[in-house]
Parts: C-alpha cells; structure tokens; sequence
C-alpha cells in the first residue's frame, strides 16, 4: 500500500567524479515519477460550492479535495466526478444534459447505399456538434432524418453530450483513487427539497425513510464498482470512500415549525450515520478480502467538520454564520450549488483525507 517513496542518494564515488557525472545529473535520474491521483464520484468530490469551476455541467473544480490534497504533495491529478453522479457512472456512460440538434449538407457524390454513414463520418469529422470542453467528454451523434438533391445529402443529427466512464481515468499507473458517492443513489435531492426547502413533514419523512430502505443496496452497489476500480489499477490504486458531512448543525429538528408533527433532524442524522456505517463496512469488507497492493479506506470527514457544528441552520428564518455549506437561496449562487460544502468545508474534506493517507 505504498504513498510516498523516500529514496537516500549515496555519496558520489571518485569515479563518477572522475567522469564528470555531477550531484544534478544523478539527482535527476533517481528522482521518481509524480504519484497519480484520480477524483470520482458525485458533487462533493467534483467542486459544487467552492466558487471557482472549470465548466458549470459537471462542476468541476480546481480546489476540490483531490485537486488540494495533490498539489500539497506535488501528485498529478485527474478529476472525472461530475454534479449528480451516482454508482453507475462510475462503470457506464452517462448522458450529460439534453441533446441538441445541427443541421449540415454535404456533398456525396454517387449512389451509395451508405450516404447516410458517410455523412455521420463527415459530420464528426466536422465537429459538427461541437467540441466537449472536458478529455472525458464526448457528443454521441445520431441522425434524425436526411434529404438528398442529387449528390448533396442535408441531414440532422441529435448531439447527446456524454461522459466517459469513470473508471476510465484509473490506470496500472494510479496510485491513489477518492470520492463520495450514494448520496444521488438514495436521494439527495429529494431530502433537501422536502426536509430543508418545502418542510413538508409526509413527504420529507417518506423520502428519509425511502433513503434507509435503499442502504443495503447501495452498499453492494459500491462494493462492485469499487472492486472494478481495484482490478482496473492492477490492484495497485488505493482507494478513499469519503463519507458526507452533516448536512443540519442539530440532531433533531421538528417540521413543520409552526406546528411540528415529524422530528426530520433526527431522522436525517440517523440516516446519515447509517449510510456511513454502510460505506465503512463495504470498504473493510473490500480491504479483507480483495488481494494487491492497493486496500480500501472510508474516511469519516465529520469530525474535520466540527461533528454538526458547520452544518446549515434549518430553521425558516436561519443563522448561517457558522455553515460551511451554501445555503439554499444563496445570493449570487446557483442551484447547483446549494448544500455543497463552501471553501472551508472543502478543505475540511482535503484534512480529513490528508490525514488518512496511507
């Protein structure tokens, strides 16, 4: 399970001396390639919150966990998380917003039974769709309908932006591997939009309770999709599971507040706890049983956060001094954004995954 590789360069004998060979020369040669480092997941490993994004569809950024935790130690690092991620994506593609469509005439000459082909090829080798913005990326044409007008063929075509799988960015060269996942799985959004922004207590409770139901699953869900992350890297990756942060700053929180009828904080804190108990076991199970190198850790970042201390206030009318995660509504944020971690809450995650860096 190796990290960091510390090597002692031996004095220079007389005979390299003799030759010319100077402490630089060699110090260059012995010097071992940067660790590799990839990010997966969903939201809380791509950036939603920090401020600062390569691009607002995956969201992107460079002070996510991952990036801060390679760049203090001098690692490459590949980001391939995206906003709304789940399991699957980890081993299958996933389409990325709605298609679009383009329209093109091209000139084929003859009969060909194959016209409609032979226009795809030219269309993408057009870019007819567009250029992704990400390595990840890709535009899946598929042609809608085409006219021909003797040797000029016009067609349209759909353009579906795709992500690779995620899996894809691990290599025999990685070394290590981070990411949160199953949020989207058992769902995220539902909870925040029932027990944090409507607080309506049937439905927040039905979808905590859908959430605790789904647990099981997920656990093995993650466990073969991360034991395909292992064998991708040969065995070599080791593997970080970082759990979430409480999203509330209490244990118990009745809705609704003028006349509370269902304790949704301390359902939502059971739930949350539950789900890392799930995550940690799936990873300890991983670590005992798998061979190679590369072992398995969950990383419990609560405690980098102050336990509830940072989450948000759930009340109507709110105290959001002490949240590291944006507050729903958020002047100048977008919807993306909102329960993500803020800056401080992301660095909260890169201390909590420096400290279980093996």
């Amino acid at each position: 399970m190796k990290r960091l590789i510390l090597t002692t360069i031996p004095a220079l004998s007389l005979a390299a001396t003799a030759t010319g060979v100077g402490v630089g020369a060699q110090s260059a040669a012995a010097a071992p390639p940067p660790l590799e480092y990839v990010t997966l997941g969903d939201s809380y490993s791509a950036g939603n919150g920090t401020g600062t994004y390569d691009e607002t569809i995956c969201w992107r950024s460079p002070d996510n966990y991952g990036a801060q935790v390679a760049q203090a130690v001098g690692a490459q690092h590949t980001t391939a998380a995206c906003a709304g991620g789940v399991v699957a994506d980890i081993l299958n593609p996933r389409k990325l917003g709605a298609p679009t469509t383009k329209t093109a005439t091209y000139r084929l000459p003859g009969t060909s039974p194959n016209s409609e082909k032979h226009w795809l090829r030219l269309a993408k080798d057009d870019a007819l769709c567009g250029v992704p913005a990400q390595p990840d990326w890709y535009y899946d044409y598929t042609l809608r309908s085409s006219n021909r007008d003797g040797e000029d063929v016009t067609a349209t075509v759909s353009c579906q932006l795709t992500a690779t799988p995620q899996i894809d960015a691990v290599t025999q060269k990685t070394d290590a591997v981070f990411l949160t996942v199953g949020g989207n799985d058992i769902g995220f959004g539902l909870i925040t939009a029932h027990c944090l922004l409507a607080r309506n207590a049937t439905n927040c409770s039905v979808a905590l309770g859908a959430a605790e139901a789904k647990l099981p699953r997920l656990q093995e869900d993650i466990s073969a999709a991360l034991k395909a992350v292992h064998d991708r890297s040969k065995g070599n990756a080791e593997i970080y599971l970082l759990g979430y942060p409480h999203l509330i700053n209490m244990a118990s929180y009745t809705i609704p507040e003028g006349a509370p009828t269902y304790d949704a904080g301390a359902a939502l804190y059971r739930l949350q706890l539950d789900g890392d108990r799930a995550q940690a076991q799936a990873m300890a199970e991983l670590d005992a049983t798998t061979t190679g190198k590369g072992g398995f850790t969950f990383v419990d970042v609560k405690p980098a956060w102050g336990g509830l201390t940072h989450g948000l206030d759930p009340h109507a009318v709110p105290n959001q001094a002490n949240s590291w995660l944006v507050p729903i509504g958020a002047p100048g944020r977008q919807p993306s954004e909102w329960v993500h971690p803020t800056i401080q809450g992301w660095n909260a995650d890169a201390d909590a995954l420096r400290a279980a860096l093996k």
